[in-house]
């Protein structure tokens, strides 16, 4: 696939103020009648070292004002094609008015009247001229431009939330003495803001469901959850995940097992056809198995469990993800090739023995691992370069295809060195950060990379302690040389 009208440059606002949003294929636009969503976000922004680009002053500012000045940044718009510019609007006589039209996820507002409040909102739009709903409104102080670095938006006490919450820790099954329910505790998670509450997943049918719980806090650091509603006598996997006001989500808890409690308990079978409740015994041992080539995988092995019934159970193997877990398959004998991820990232598993009645072993214990790089390669080469001010950063980041064959869809892959580095906003490729590791994955239009070819993307980011920059680059789990 050839890429069409690729935006090959990070243009900077002034001196540094927002990042350029991706031009969009002029025949992607055609016949599309999809509006994109509205912006995420509004808020104040940093001001580089640099005065304001000059805007058309609003109607209702005198024309003897003092120029003073509100600098606006917003999260990019998604769209099913691509936005291709933003309309800002400030509102005057009771309404809103756009006052300038752009490229950017960000403008500097000026000539504007010091100390007086003003209202603003963007609206998205894509190549076929579809609107997206107002973002939030945004209302603010305009203030003289001094030459100096105004502060960070983290700061603004309207800016974003997107901390999440810790993971729940020490989950644990404990006795509901209710018919068809479990009983969970687990140490309460901590959040930047608040923990607004707990979602409580179980497996079910070869699946995991969020599952409805009565939850509550306990004194101290407990919490305590019910879960109702399930087949009696029947062994369960949960997992828990916290989450706040904004709606970010904990990674989550280690996998607990529960029975789910018979209530009253059943009469005494006849002799002969008692029903087996045993459970196979807890896998130990989770490991890498040594001397296996397993490109972008992990080959992992455990020590082998009985079971009451002298059959030899089956295993189970779950991997963590962001907010959840994966199912990595069943295996008869205790090993498993895990395939199909990031060649030097960390990956946390647990297996689960289980056996001819479907009773379920306690998990193993979290065994985390990395897994395999591909071997080094002219592949691919990264050049990043960043701009820096009090509080915030934009990086420009350009990637050259340096192999012989084409690079059809792509993840590039970096951690920052520092916790206190975040990703913001970005263009050009889907942009997502867990701790300090940070993806960005192609969208359809720009998934191929030819031979010898270079295109830009980029973010806008925050910073609170420094930003030095990362010291290793992926693409597609291969390492790439920097520029």
């Amino acid at each position: 696939m050839h890429v069409l009208g690729l935006r090959t440059a990070a243009a900077l606002l002034g001196a540094g103020l927002a990042l350029a949003a991706a031009a969009v294929p002029a025949s992607a636009a055609s016949a599309d009648t999809t509006p994109p969503a509205a912006p995420p976000w509004i808020s104040s922004c940093p001001v580089p070292s640099a005065p304001p680009a000059p805007v058309p002053t609003p109607k209702s500012t005198p024309t003897t004002a003092p120029k003073a000045t509100v600098p606006l940044c917003w999260g990019r718009a998604l769209d099913d094609v691509g936005v291709v510019s933003y309309d800002v609007q400030m509102k005057q006589d009771g309404g809103f008015v756009t006052i300038q039209s752009t490229t950017f996820t960000g403008v500097s507002v000026g000539s504007l009247v010091s100390g007086q409040s003003y209202t603003f909102r963007v609206i998205a739009k894509d190549a076929a001229g579809n609107a997206s709903p107002p973002s939030a409104e945004y209302t603010t102080v305009a203030t003289v431009y001094t030459g100096t670095a105004s502060p960070s938006p983290a700061a603004s006490p309207t800016t974003p939330d997107r901390t999440p919450p810790t993971r729940p820790g020490d989950v644990q099954p404990y006795a509901a003495y209710v018919n068809g329910a479990a009983g969970l505790t687990w140490t309460r998670s901590t959040d930047n803001v608040a923990v607004s509450g707990y979602d409580v997943y179980a497996w079910i049918d070869g699946a995991f469901s969020r599952v409805p719980a009565q939850v509550s806090a306990q004194t101290g650091d407990t919490v305590l959850a019910i879960v109702g509603d399930l087949t009696p006598g029947r062994d369960y996997l949960f997992y828990v995940v916290a989450k706040d006001a904004a709606g970010n989500l904990s990674a989550p808890s280690d996998l607990v097992r529960q029975h789910a409690m018979v209530e009253p308990p059943a009469a005494s079978p006849s002799p002969g056809t008692a029903t087996d409740t045993t459970p196979p015994g807890t896998p130990t041992g989770l490991t890498i198995l040594g001397g296996m080539s397993v490109p972008n995988g992990i080959a992992l092995g455990w020590n082998t469990v009985s079971d009451n019934s002298g059959l030899p159970p089956r295993y189970d193997l779950f991997r963590r993800t962001d907010h959840g877990y994966a199912y990595e398959g069943e295996n008869a004998t205790p090993r498993d090739i895990v395939t199909g991820l990031e060649g030097g990232r960390s990956y946390t598993f647990q297996v689960v023995a289980r056996d001819a009645a479907g009773n379920l072993s306690t998990p193993s214990a979290p065994y985390a691992a990395v897994a395999q790089a591909l071997p080094p390669a002219a592949y691919c080469d990264v050049s990043y370069v960043t701009q820096t001010w009090p509080g915030a950063f934009n990086a420009s980041v350009k990637l050259t295809n340096t192999g012989t064959t084409d690079i059809d869809g792509w993840t590039l892959a970096f951690s920052f060195p520092l916790t206190t580095q975040r990703v913001a906003s970005g263009f050009n490729a889907k942009w997502t950060q867990t701790g300090s590791d940070v993806t960005a994955e192609n969208f359809l239009w720009n998934k191929t990379i030819k031979p010898g070819q270079s295109f830009s993307i980029g973010f806008n980011g925050r910073q609170t302690a420094g930003n030095p920059s990362p010291s290793s680059f992926t693409l597609n789990g291969r390492p790439c040389t920097t520029s």
